[in-house]
């Protein structure tokens, strides 16, 4: 996670409690070693002042409201804004300066609010990013202020119902065809037609005779001068496509099985932008996912150790796949994966 820090000049500079708790301990062996009644009357002036720091901020912290704002997904790499609302009283002061932080990613994110006396009310943004996908549950929200003088540093914490959903980063692609495959017998139990499941336009489905309420513009005048009569082209429309897409969560090395997540995103994007029917399967799941839920899904997934455990969970989600529709698997290991031409 990375975000830009509160700037010292805008958060208040938090170490003057040090130096004036080094000038009290300094006037306080003076006082003792010269006996002097206006040193004495200077370290009560400044102890005075530290208890009325920690007071207000101990009062000021019991009536503080953090409403923070994120974002439902984000994408890994990509920035978002995170935001807070802050509310509370500070009436000794024009205005207040309170640092919110936010926990639970794999970085804090931080901010600084102006809180101004009169409306009591402050917001800001940050901008910041996420370099792990993942889904985030539970965050904490801190809220820390120095207020009145910046003596004690003070801050309170809460749990926040709020989560992110951290969407793996993907190219798109514009084509996307199912290689002839190069393994003899069956690619992972599932056959792979060679055949393009999608892209611009439609696909050749079958030629048939030429009816009157046929468009001339489809007819075959190579197949009906071989044929001797009119044969029109019929196409297969692309909202009757069918793909299954199959992620093999089996992997050992952890950049190669976030590549092959960035792949399912980009054929389920593309599969979204051809309106056609995909489905993502995950082993352990039970069910197959589509739409926005499908791609969702994407930013829980975690690799598993191979083993038979994970092979038999790979062989019940490739059960549930479609027997009219086309199947990709999406793994590691090559000799699982279906071969594809993707552009």
């Amino acid at each position: 996670m990375k975000a830009p820090s509160a700037s010292p000049d805008a958060a208040g500079d938090y170490r003057m409690g040090l130096r004036l708790g080094a000038l009290g301990l300094a006037i306080g062996m003076a006082a003792i070693n010269t006996g002097n009644n206006l040193l004495y009357l200077m370290l009560a002036l400044i102890l005075a002042l530290a208890c009325v720091s920690i007071g207000a901020s101990w009062w000021s912290l019991r009536r503080l409201l953090v409403a923070p704002m994120l974002p439902d997904e984000a994408t890994r790499g990509e920035p978002f804004t995170f935001g807070a609302e802050v509310t509370g009283r500070f009436p000794l002061l024009p205005q207040t300066w309170v640092r919110v932080r936010l926990a639970g990613l794999p970085e804090p994110v931080e901010l600084t609010v102006a809180v101004p006396a009169d409306s009591r009310r402050g917001v800001a943004s940050v901008r910041a990013t996420v370099t792990r996908r993942g889904l985030y549950e539970n965050l904490t929200v801190q809220a820390l202020t120095g207020y009145p003088l910046d003596l004690w540093l003070r801050q309170i914490t809460q749990t926040w119902r709020g989560r992110i959903a951290v969407m793996p980063r993907f190219d798109r692609i514009n084509r996307l065809r199912i290689a002839p495959s190069t393994h003899s017998g069956r690619n992972a139990g599932v056959n792979a037609p060679s055949r393009r499941v999608g892209g611009a336009g439609t696909e050749l489905h079958n030629l048939r005779e030429y009816t009157p309420s046929d468009d001339a513009r489809h007819i075959d005048w190579r197949s009906s001068a071989r044929t001797g009569q009119l044969m029109v082209r019929e196409f297969e429309r692309e909202e009757d496509k069918r793909l299954d897409l199959v992620l093999d969560l089996q992997a050992t090395d952890p950049e190669a099985f976030e590549r092959a997540v960035e792949r399912c995103a980009a054929i389920l994007d593309f599969a979204g932008r051809e309106r056609f029917d995909a489905r993502l399967l995950v082993p352990g799941f039970g069910r197959a996912l589509s739409g926005h839920q499908a791609m969702r899904s994407l930013a829980a997934v975690a690799a598993v150790t191979p083993g038979p455990g994970a092979a038999a969970a790979l062989a019940a989600a490739l059960g549930l796949v479609r027997r009219n529709g086309d199947v990709v698997v999406i793994s590691t290991d090559p000799a699982r994966a279906t071969p594809l031409e993707i552009g």
